[in-house]
């Protein structure tokens, strides 16, 4: 008997567009996990003669596409920048995980739920098709998928507390409102949103309830903000950020930055015991924020903390609007795909995901600095937000430090002392 298929729920992005254009980016990013009818088809192909190499590796419980020591997927052509599994059996030979990208999906009740990574060059910059044209694609894509479970997909509010889906949607929409109101300095809008964060973490919402949480919610995001920005250039320290909130920031920047490769991961015993040695030390460097940026596969070295903290945010007209809208289309698409809380950001509840999604805003910024005083420049340009966008991307969802409990907690204590909205002003992209 013929089923139905499900339906395919594209983000609604403004101005979103994407294409492939081969720059071959992702052949270094992405880590191809394979099914066994894939591995199975790369036997078939015998590849392990012509690549010298072998095709997949074990890593853990998975089965991935192997990597060269530069990161590059062993059947990347680099004179092409083409796949050569695509060149000689076709597009629809490759593995799901290459031909579904930039795009992820998850099942929910009512479908599909896709979301756009943001590390593809092209998406980034929005070149190429609008996303509804890529529905087609994707519904064929899985459709060929095993039947998953799907999960349900209103979040916790706090505690055992779930929202209804209409509460759900009401909450994500008041986000994209104010994410897309152009008529407000970004700095102002990502500060705000912050604030009414922070709020939220604080208000007593065990008390309060689901049935009263529009209610709550209405007021919020109504309200004038009880703090203004400062003005654009004001110091830091008057933005109250702390020296301590700094060293959180700083702890979270070092999660997003720091990931170990395939090669790595895969190694013996005491090249992994030493590795976890580094990340340590690493990440108590960070805390403390003196000398040199520790280098990691994110970040370059030889950079002090007190240059990265000395680079301005983006004077220049043109760079600034190009990355102004960057970060509204990435946000918004990170809201509209209900990737901030819930089964879609590690079951987080409500609050502690709206925190972490504001809280990545900073540390693209402080990333955006470290690029920009590597390469000797006063200023963040597109290409330094760009860039570091692609590490918070690939990290954001997907690394399993940024949902320990650890992060729940660091925070909390950002909201709790009312440090989180500085932060986001402190480390914005644009002026």
């Amino acid at each position: 008997m013929p089923t139905t298929p499900l339906p395919i729920l594209m983000p609604q992005i403004p101005g979103q567009r994407w294409s492939c254009h081969s720059c071959g980016r992702c052949c270094y990013d992405l880590v191809g996990h394979l099914s066994a009818e894939e591995r199975a088809r790369i036997d078939r192909q015998d590849w392990r003669g012509e690549l010298g190499i072998e095709p997949y590796v074990r890593l853990g419980r998975s089965t991935v596409l192997n990597k060269h020591d530069d990161g590059a997927c062993v059947f990347l052509d680099r004179a092409t920048n083409l796949c050569r599994i695509h060149a000689r059996f076709g597009e629809q030979a490759k593995p799901l995980a290459c031909r579904i990208y930039p795009f992820t999906v998850r099942p929910v009740p009512q479908g599909w739920r896709v979301a756009l990574r943001f590390d593809c060059p092209s998406a980034a910059g929005s070149q190429g098709e609008g996303l509804a044209k890529h529905r087609p694609f994707l519904g064929e894509l899985v459709g060929a998928l095993p039947h998953l479970a799907w999960r349900e997909d209103v979040p916790r509010l706090t505690g055992t507390h779930r929202l209804s889906e209409i509460q759900t949607q009401r909450l994500t929409e008041r986000l994209l409102r104010m994410l897309n109101a152009r008529d407000e300095p970004l700095t102002w809008v990502l500060r705000r949103a912050a604030e009414v964060a922070a709020t939220l973490a604080e208000a007593r919402l065990d008390r309060v309830g689901v049935g009263r949480f529009d209610e709550l919610t209405d007021l919020l995001f109504s309200a004038n903000p009880d703090r203004l920005p400062a003005p654009p250039g004001a110091d830091r320290a008057k933005a109250g950020v702390t020296r301590g909130a700094r060293a959180m920031l700083r702890q979270l920047v070092y999660a997003f930055s720091a990931h170990a490769t395939i090669h790595e991961l895969r190694a013996g015993f005491f090249r992994r015991f030493g590795l976890r040695f580094r990340h340590l030390r690493d990440a108590g460097r960070f805390r403390r924020g003196r000398g040199e940026v520790p280098a990691t596969h994110g970040l370059p070295p030889g950079v002090a903390f007190d240059r990265v903290d000395a680079v301005k945010a983006a004077d220049d007209p043109g760079e600034a609007e190009r990355i102004e809208d960057l970060v509204r289309r990435y946000l918004t698409e990170r809201v509209a795909s209900r990737s901030v809380f819930g089964a879609g950001y590690y079951d987080w509840p409500v609050v502690d995901g709206l925190l972490a999604l504001w809280a990545s805003a900073a540390a693209w910024g402080f990333l955006a600095r470290h690029r920009a005083a590597a390469q000797g420049r006063a200023a963040i340009t597109y290409d330094d937000a760009f860039e570091s966008l692609r590490i918070v991307d690939r990290s954001a969802t997907r690394s399993p430090a940024l949902g320990t409990r650890t992060e729940r907690m660091r925070l909390r204590y950002l909201a709790r002392s009312g440090a989180l909205p500085g932060l986001v002003e402190a480390y914005a992209l644009v002026t």
